[in-house]
C-alpha cells in the first residue's frame, strides 16, 4: 500500500519531534525515546474500533501497576540517565489508577528532564483533577475526543487556568470522512478497514512488506511488569521479559529484541504478532532506526 494513501493523524508530527529530540545513547547503543506504561487492566469505554469492546479478547480486570514496581522501573531508568518521554496510555484508561498523581510525582522527581504525558478519554476529568495532575508534574495530557465537537469547549473551559500547551485535544469522532486517526488493526483483532479515511485503500494482504520502527524507539511496560513488544500487540503475544526481576536496559539490548529488530529492518514481518499487523510503522522513529543500523555496522 502506498504511504500517501494513508490518513496521517495530526499528532504524529508532534510525537515524531519528541522522539527525535529525546534520542539518547547508553554505551554507544541507541536508547528508547518513549517508555509507555499500561497501568491498569480496565477501561471505562467500549469503543467499536478498540479490542476493549470485545470481551473475548479483552478481559477487564481491577489490576493496577503497583507503586513499588513503578519505583523500581524508574530507578532502572535513573541509572541510565533517561531523559525521554514517560507515557501513561496503552491498553487502558490511565485515570482509573487511583494513585496516578503519585506515579507522575515519582517519575518527575527522579527523572526531571523527562516529559511525562497521559493519553486519556477525559471522562474522569474535572477541573480539580486536571490541576492535581499538573501540580504532580504532568507535562501534557492528550485527550481523545470521541463524542463530538461539544467536547472541545468542555475541556477548554476545564483547563482555562492552566498553561495552553498542557491539554492537547485529539479528534476521534467522525468528520470529513475520517476519525482523525491513523487506524491500525491491533495486530488482527479488529477490522481496521471499517474505520479508514474514505480516501484510503483497504488492506487485505498481510504481512506488509514494510519496515517498522516501533521496537527501535519505544518500549511498553504492562501493569504486571511484563515488557511487551509494542503498543499494537494487544494480545501480548511477545513478552521480552519482566521488570520485577529483570533490568530495563538489559531487556532493551536482549537477543530476543535484537532478533526482532533485525527481522523488521530487512523488512520481514513474517512472525507473530507482526505478520497480522497493518500498522504503518515508519511514520515515527527513523532517526532511532538509523542509529541502530550504525550501531550494527560498528560492532
Amino acid at each position: 500500500m502506498e504511504i500517501n494513501s494513508r490518513f496521517i493523524d495530526k499528532s504524529t508530527e508532534r510525537k515524531n519531534k519528541i522522539v527525535k529530540e529525546k534520542l539518547q545513547f547508553f554505551e554507544a547503543f541507541p536508547l528508547f525515546s518513549i517508555v509507555e506504561f499500561n497501568i491498569a487492566g480496565n477501561c471505562n469505554r467500549n469503543c467499536s474500533f478498540c479490542p476493549v469492546s470485545n470481551p473475548e479478547i479483552y478481559k477487564k480486570t481491577n489490576e493496577f501497576l503497583a507503586i513499588n514496581l513503578f519505583e523500581k522501573i524508574i530507578s532502572d531508568l535513573k541509572d541510565i540517565n533517561y531523559s525521554g518521554k514517560i507515557l501513561f496510555s496503552a491498553f487502558s484508561e490511565p485515570l482509573l489508577h487511583k494513585q496516578i498523581d503519585k506515579l507522575i510525582f515519582i517519575a518527575k522527581n527522579n527523572l526531571p528532564n523527562s516529559r511525562i504525558e497521559i493519553v486519556s478519554n477525559g471522562d474522569l476529568l474535572t477541573e480539580k483533577k486536571l490541576k492535581q495532575l499538573y501540580e504532580s508534574g504532568l507535562d501534557t495530557i492528550n485527550i481523545s475526543l470521541y463524542d463530538g465537537k461539544e467536547q472541545i469547549d468542555k475541556f477548554k473551559n476545564m483547563s482555562k487556568d492552566l498553561p495552553e500547551d498542557f491539554v492537547v485535544l485529539r479528534r476521534r469522532y467522525y468528520e470529513d470522512g475520517n476519525y482523525g486517526i491513523t487506524i491500525s488493526n491491533r495486530t488482527g483483532l479488529i477490522d481496521s478497514n471499517l474505520f479508514r479515511d474514505r480516501n484510503e485503500n483497504a488492506i487485505f494482504e498481510l504481512p506488509l512488506k514494510e519496515k517498522c520502527y516501533y521496537p527501535f524507539y519505544m518500549i511498553l511496560v504492562d501493569y504486571n511488569g511484563d515488557l511487551l513488544l509494542c503498543p499494537h500487540d494487544w494480545s501480548k503475544k511477545v513478552i521480552i521479559g519482566n521488570l520485577i526481576t529483570e533490568n530495563i536496559i538489559e531487556l532493551w539490548k536482549s537477543k530476543k529484541l535484537e532478533s526482532i529488530r533485525k527481522s523488521l529492518s530487512k523488512p520481514n514481518r513474517n512472525f507473530e504478532p507482526c505478520k497480522s499487523c497493518d500498522v504503518l510503522g515508519t511514520l515515527i522513529g527513523e532517526d532511532s532506526f538509523d542509529a541502530w543500523i550504525n550501531s550494527e555496522l560498528n560492532k
